[in-house]
């Protein structure tokens, strides 16, 4: 933190003088960095710059005295400021050195009573020298926590915490369509990011820090010299600003290279938008989801709709992504490769009519299945269809992939929803241990069979096709299946109870990750 005048004459010691600003009481935030006591008239080459002058105003009482030239050399001699302290020599403040301070706009501070100058000038140095290291410090942390820009923690969350701890006020990265797209520090989504996109186009982009706006924001660039591709913000004013200055582009420099070094074939504004839909399966509120919503470019409308993506082979996420991504939607990749994405609509009508649009321009191949829910008519909905999309697209269908809804899914989303239940975990090892217990590679033929039939919806010819066999094959391999489970699959009931125990079977596969046995 820079030392200003106005700190100087709030200090105990000079504030016992009481002193009064005679002239430019507009000016005393500027930075002091050294206090010299002096008494000539010509102050030309003693002064260092942005020192303050102290006197008892001996050199006024001179016959001669030029207060113009004074004031004048004072400020060329680099003099930020003057305080004098009449007594013995000078019993109070000349009318001409008061009038040459104001045109020149130069503060101008009258003691009222006595002060040490030795005791002010100690204080204020010692008060700089900390200044100094303390800036040091914060220029070594600043160091420490931006040096790992090539590790995968400084991704940028990373990177803005660390900014908005070092300085203590919030930061938030945005792009060059004044997209939020990150954030960090003190303060709420709902708050820090209101009205994000209009609150920011108030101030320019810059190709330097600067501070600027109606709100004062601190804004330095982020990228290449030739390809700024967004920008820091603090939006707040700071008192500590020559120290904001310095770790805001330490930050952006870390966030640049890391640009430049990242191997995800996402985009930064992609994985941000896939934070907020990661954030939202975790129930995020309503006003952090609506504010963060609004700050990534989601535009308002009467309802949202929500589609989740499986794809067909991992390392399609991305292709995927950008297959069901519209203008005015927002989208990211969730957990296990699962593509989620957010659109505005319309109506009802609408939603079903863009939503078949998305999935029918998808290329064959590139997914596995399609989950939606919705439309909602509140942001905050948002959570709940989404984790409902998901669960939509999670669930195995045979079948060319289609858009689902929750109502599609029939009984394998009941089972979808108890596959982790003991009960039906009990259930299923009861009607299929005969099977699953055979050494391999029986058990695999045995279980292939059987999910053959109940997938064939129990007609001979197509269990046959299915199996490659003929009928008569058919009915011997399905008489064996018959004779190892002990049970006779032309009973209704029956038959309904394997058929439901093969399909947990495979839904306990799929969560697992392990092939059926």
């Amino acid at each position: 933190m820079h030392l200003t005048l106005r700190d100087v004459l709030e200090l105990p010691v000079m504030a016992a003088g009481s002193p009064v600003v005679r002239s430019a009481a507009d000016a005393v935030d500027v930075p002091v960095r050294s206090v010299h006591v002096s008494e000539l008239s010509d102050v030309a080459g003693t002064l260092t710059s942005d020192v303050l002058v102290l006197s008892i105003g001996r050199a006024f009482t001179e016959p001669g005295f030029d207060p113009v030239a004074y004031v004048r050399s004072l400020r060329d001699a680099g003099a930020i400021g003057l305080v004098v302290e009449p007594g013995q020599h000078l019993k109070s403040l000349p009318d001409s050195l008061v009038q040459a301070a104001r045109a020149a706009r130069f503060p101008l501070v009258e003691l009222r009573s006595t002060v040490r100058f030795i005791e002010v000038t100690e204080i204020v140095h010692a008060r700089i020298v900390n200044a100094h290291y303390e800036r040091l410090r914060l220029a070594e942390r600043a160091h420490e926590a931006f040096s790992t820009v090539g590790s995968a923690s400084q991704a940028p969350d990373a990177v803005l915490a660390h900014a908005a701890d070092l300085i203590g006020l919030p930061v938030v990265l945005e792009d060059r369509t004044h997209r939020a797209l990150a954030f960090a520090g003190v303060g709420s989504a709902e708050s820090l990011l209101r009205d994000w996109p209009a609150r920011s186009r108030r101030v320019p982009f810059s190709a330097a820090t600067e501070v600027g706006g109606p709100e004062g924001w601190l804004c330095t660039p982020v990228g290449p010299p030739r390809e700024r591709w967004g920008r820091l913000v603090v939006p707040a004013r700071s008192a500590e600003q020559p120290s904001a200055w310095m770790v805001l582009e330490r930050a952006a420099e870390a966030l640049t290279v890391g640009k430049l070094l990242e191997r995800s074939p996402l985009s930064v504004e992609i994985e941000a938008q896939g934070d907020l839909l990661r954030d939202l399966l975790h129930g995020a509120d309503e006003g952090s989801v609506r504010a963060r919503a609004r700050a990534l470019g989601l535009a308002s409308a009467a309802y949202y709709t929500v589609l989740v993506c499986r794809p067909a082979r991992a390392g399609q996420e991305r292709a995927l992504l950008d297959a069901v991504l519209t203008s005015d939607g927002i989208g990211g990749v969730l957990a296990e490769g699962r593509v989620a994405a957010v659109f505005p609509c319309s109506s009802t009508a609408a939603e079903k009519a863009l939503l078949e649009r998305v999935v029918a321009g998808v290329p064959e191949g590139l997914a596995a299945a399609f989950g939606a829910a919705g439309p909602v008519r509140r942001l905050g909905e948002l959570p709940g269809a989404l984790q409902e999309a998901v669960h939509v697209a999670d669930v195995e269908s045979p079948g060319a992939p289609g858009l689902r809804r929750a109502g599609d899914l029939g009984v394998r989303g009941l089972l979808w929803w108890l596959r982790d239940h003991p009960r039906l975990h009990e259930f299923t090892e009861a009607q299929l241990r005969p099977l699953l217990t055979l050494p391999e590679p029986r058990a695999s033929r045995a279980f292939a069979t059987l999910r053959a039939f109940v997938e064939s919806g129990y007609s001979m010819t197509e269990f046959a096709k299915a199996l490659n066999l003929s009928r008569p094959a058919a009915y011997s391999r399905l008489a064996t299946i018959e004779r190892l489970l002990g049970v006779d699959l032309s009973n209704p009931d029956t038959r309904l109870s394997v058929h439901l125990a093969v399909l947990a079977h495979g839904h306990r596969d799929s969560a697992s990750g392990s092939p059926a046995q």
